[in-house]
């Protein structure tokens, strides 16, 4: 991104905090705020899942379009506008179904992701993991600010003004990408028509879809744990006050944004892709094996920290090299697809969660012990098919 002017990257990487910190501000607290209402475990996964869901019906779409038009911008900007109206919703009712449209239109804001990615990933080259290494520290940043925030005044100001706050950043975020001098994804002249060579080009590359079902796996994990069912462990079973419950997702995201922003140094020392990508399983396996032999919150809180390294090891690496193999103008379809797949990972992995629970009748070891497993699957696969890619082939 050299060629791109400082003020621009500025603001992109604003908008991309902005963004973030609107998006996270109340999840540590959303889960357990409703296993206290009486919400089954179940239901909350259900509604954790409806982030997900939304997310797998709108990217394959987003991304179409995203072609067609050449540009990222509309898809961005109604992303910040969708945000925005999500954190509407328990101002006006704390229902269950208040909060599922809260996950499920949060997740459309998401999808927006697509744009964002590929857009830094265009022209990217060797530089790929550098430059995703970036947006996820600014990204991972936008989480930590928000997570500090909600820490510090959650237990004083309760849910609703969480939300008041997302609502704040989402507007901000819309003031500054409105300033923002984005160029199109491929030049108006040059917009290629859809060609049915190009779906199938997408379609059956092999490292995409290997990347998409490792990540799958990934957000499964991250997802089921961190943004969910963590926080309601921590509260009704190790007995979390409200400060510690924002210490549950803010300590995971310092550790991913210490990562991200080492990543670079870690690989100039030797450390090899294929190698990351299957200890961050480990250690999400790890995690998971370990938090059921917890007796208080602080411990739990400190195992954070790896999974917060798990996440950002995994993440980092599939996403750079999902769309690998790509044009700059192809990204956008090759994130789509990468995308849509693994949020099969961010709607599932919590509903599974909640379903095993409510059969444990509230015994959280048995659905620790099962993402357990899926950390294994996904560090097997990761070690026995991935392929780092190098100068001159992969290895």
């Amino acid at each position: 991104m050299k060629s791109k002017s400082t003020n621009r990257i500025g603001l992109f990487y604003a908008v991309v905090f902005l963004f973030w910190f609107g998006q996270f501000i109340y999840v540590p607290f959303l889960s357990p705020y409703m296993r206290v209402a009486g919400i089954s475990g179940t239901m909350i996964g259900v509604i954790a899942g409806a982030y997900g869901l939304t997310q797998m019906m709108l990217r394959i779409p987003l991304s179409i379009g995203g072609w067609k038009s050449g540009s990222h911008k509309v898809i961005i900007g109604s992303g910040l506008a969708a945000l925005f109206l999500s954190c509407m919703f328990p101002l006006f009712s704390e229902s269950w179904i208040a909060f599922l449209l809260v996950r499920a239109l949060s997740g459309v804001a998401s999808a927006s992701w697509i744009s964002y990615s590929s857009y830094v990933l265009e022209g990217a080259g060797s530089e790929a993991n550098k430059r995703m290494g970036y947006l996820m520290t600014v990204n991972t940043g936008g989480i930590c600010a928000s997570q500090l925030l909600g820490t510090l005044i959650y237990g004083h100001v309760g849910l609703r003004m969480m939300f008041v706050i997302g609502m704040a950043s989402a507007a901000l975020a819309l003031v500054l990408f409105a300033m923002l001098p984005m160029k199109s994804a491929v030049p108006a002249g040059e917009r290629r028509i859809m060609e049915k060579g190009a779906y199938r080009a997408v379609l059956t590359n092999k490292n995409l879809w290997l990347c998409a079902l490792l990540m799958a796996v990934g957000q499964l994990l991250h997802f089921s744990t961190s943004l969910s069912f963590s926080g309601v462990y921590a509260q009704e079973a190790l007995g979390a006050s409200p400060f510690q419950l924002g210490l549950v997702v803010l300590v995971g995201q310092l550790a991913t944004m210490a990562i991200s922003i080492s990543f670079g140094k870690l690989e100039r020392r030797g450390l090899t892709e294929r190698f990351a990508l299957t200890f961050g399983f480990l250690l999400f396996a790890a995690y998971a094996f370990i938090a059921p032999s917890l007796t208080s919150a602080t411990p739990l809180i400190i195992a954070q920290v790896i999974a917060g390294t798990a996440g950002s090891l995994t993440g980092i690496i599939l996403f750079a090299n999902a769309g690998r193999d790509f044009s700059d103008d192809q990204q956008i379809l090759a994130m789509g697809l990468f995308q849509t797949i693994y949020s099969i990972g961010i709607t599932g992995g919590p509903i599974l969660t909640g379903a095993v629970l409510d059969l444990a009748k509230a015994n959280y070891g048995p659905p620790f012990y099962v993402l357990g497993c899926f950390g294994i699957l996904g560090a097997v696969i990761g070690a026995a098919c991935y392929r780092s890619k190098v100068r001159g082939g992969v290895n």
